[in-house]
C-alpha cells in the first residue's frame, strides 16, 4: 500500500496517515487478497486472527494457531515485545506438542542445531 501511495502522490499526500491506517487495514485486506486468490475460507480467515493472541481455534492445532505463534515469536526482541503476552499463556501454545514445549526443551533443540551447524562447517572447511 505504501509503495502504491508513493507512486501516486497526487492521491496520497500524507503517507504518515496511511502508515497509521495499515494496522487497521491489514486483516481485511489480507482476507480480501486470500479470498480473491481462491484460498479456502479457513485460510482467508487467518489475517483476522494473526495477532489475536488469545484466539482459540478449538482443540486441534490449526494453521491459524501456527501463524499466531509465528507472529508472536517474530515480535520477540523488538521494542513492541513489552506489550506481548507470555507465549505459554496463549491457547495456540497449549496445542503445540501438547503443551510440552518448555524453555529447557527449546534450549535442547538449539544446542542440537548448533552441533549440526558446527559439524557442517567442519565438513565445508
Amino acid at each position: 500500500m505504501l509503495h502504491f501511495a508513493e507512486q501516486h502522490p497526487e492521491h496520497y499526500k500524507n503517507l504518515s496517515e496511511l502508515d497509521e491506517a495499515i494496522p487497521v487495514l491489514r486483516a481485511p485486506i489480507g482476507k480480501l487478497v486470500l479470498h480473491t486468490l481462491g484460498f479456502s475460507e479457513e485460510l482467508a480467515q487467518i489475517p483476522n486472527h494473526a495477532e489475536d493472541w488469545y484466539y482459540d481455534s478449538g482443540d486441534t492445532l490449526m494453521l491459524t494457531d501456527i501463524v499466531i505463534l509465528a507472529k508472536l515469536h517474530s515480535y520477540i526482541g523488538i521494542q513492541q515485545d513489552k506489550e506481548l503476552p507470555y507465549i505459554n499463556s496463549i491457547p495456540a501454545y497449549t496445542k503445540l506438542n501438547n503443551g510440552k514445549l518448555t524453555p529447557d526443551f527449546s534450549l535442547h533443540i538449539l544446542h542440537k542445531a548448533q552441533q549440526r551447524i558446527d559439524a557442517a562447517m567442519q565438513i565445508l572447511s
